[in-house]
């Protein structure tokens, strides 16, 4: 198995490790979801060799609580990597082995550079994640990526892009994006509409980054029903440099996430049948701020059953309201990937990392051999 590694660290990977130093091959990395991640969660993946991220949020006006929040995580983050990690790489002033993601498609966008950039000047975070500009403002991520750019001189931060199509991933690239993350529609969560699923999202991806910008060498992270060690051999076979989760860290023990959640992924089976897209988990909970062009998968429930029957929304809400006012939970949402039916038990942070990067070489390995 050493050997292996050390073999395979000198491929792709290596640009990987060269940007982030505390890594390991292959590159891991925990997704950024809302009322999931926190400051623990993320520092426990990166102290495995991962790479983790927490949620910075879509309010940015001068008085949202979020900036205050956003302070307090990477305080966090830098205190529970604590001295686990070389020193340089957790020394105050020193680059913050963590990532942190913004949701892009508010009003409040428009603020970002005044009051978002400086509290990451102060952190340093070593990437900024950004998704779901509003397809009415395209302006949007071209600006957030210059807000960043001017200062990045200062600590350099290598800028994520999530995209659902070949065609944000060539603006993304366009307006300077150092990383796509390639969403297949297989993924848990907001997500594009329409799409597809990462066997044939990424290579394309993959392949016209390559042709269209080939002296940029811009690397692609796959996302969307990886949750196991073949799932992350198979991104990587795509044309992947690094595989994203986010199902399987819901249920890791330093998840925020809460039980009911828990119980419902470790009890689905057969998620391409039991998950579902659909505006309805959000519209459900009163939530009508995506713009139309986002959706969300996530477990089947009565009250999308009741929608698919032809209940209307109202009657719908009244049900779900009912039913959470008298802690019934079976309507409540449960983001969730189609590889929900892989995941069987609840780990640490670190143990899934380590099990997922290990599992992904074994699989690597069966292959190699059999050559």
């Amino acid at each position: 198995m050493n050997a292996i590694r050390a073999r395979l660290a000198t491929m792709a990977g290596s640009r990987m490790k060269s940007w982030f130093p505390t890594t390991a091959y292959p590159l891991v990395v925990s997704a950024p979801m809302d009322f999931v991640t926190n400051p623990r969660l993320a520092a426990e993946v990166t102290k495995a060799g991962g790479f983790g991220f927490i949620q910075g949020g879509r309010d940015f006006s001068p008085d949202s609580p979020v900036l205050k929040k956003l302070e307090e995580q990477l305080t966090q983050a830098r205190e529970h990597l604590g001295s686990s990690l070389d020193k340089a790489a957790t020394a105050p002033g020193s680059p913050l082995p963590i990532g942190v993601a913004f949701v892009n498609y508010a009003e409040s966008i428009k603020h970002f550079s005044n009051t978002v950039v400086p509290i990451l000047q102060r952190h340093r975070p070593a990437a900024v994640w950004l998704f779901a500009p509003s397809p009415d403002a395209p302006e949007t991520m071209p600006n957030v990526i210059k807000a960043l750019r001017s200062k990045r001189s200062e600590w350099n931060p290598r800028i994520v892009v999530q995209v659902g199509s070949v065609a944000a991933a060539r603006d993304a690239a366009t307006h300077g994006a150092d990383i796509i993350v390639a969403q297949g529609i297989d993924a848990g969560g907001h997500q594009w509409a329409s799409g597809a699923g990462i066997v044939s999202l990424v290579p394309e991806i993959a392949d016209m980054l390559r042709d269209e910008f080939p002296d940029r060498e811009i690397p692609v992270w796959a996302a969307g029903g990886i949750v196991d060690g073949r799932g992350v051999a198979a991104a990587l076979a795509l044309g992947a440099e690094g595989a994203v989760l986010g199902t399987r860290y819901m249920v890791a023990t330093e998840s925020d996430a809460q039980d009911f959640k828990r119980k419902a992924i470790l009890s689905t089976s057969d998620g391409g049948a039991n998950t579902v897209k659909s505006q309805l988990h959000d519209h459900i909970q009163g939530n009508t701020s995506w713009p139309d062009v986002y959706d969300g998968r996530a477990i089947v429930t009565p009250t999308y059953q009741d929608h698919a029957a032809g209940v209307p929304l109202d009657e719908n809400t009244k049900r779900f309201k009912a039913a959470k006012e008298g802690g019934d939970v079976s309507r409540m949402v449960t983001w969730s990937g189609t590889g929900v039916g892989l995941i069987k038990e609840e780990l640490p942070a670190a143990e899934i990392t380590r099990q997922v990067r290990e599992g992904a070489l074994k699989v690597i390995g069966r292959f190699k051999s059999s050559l």
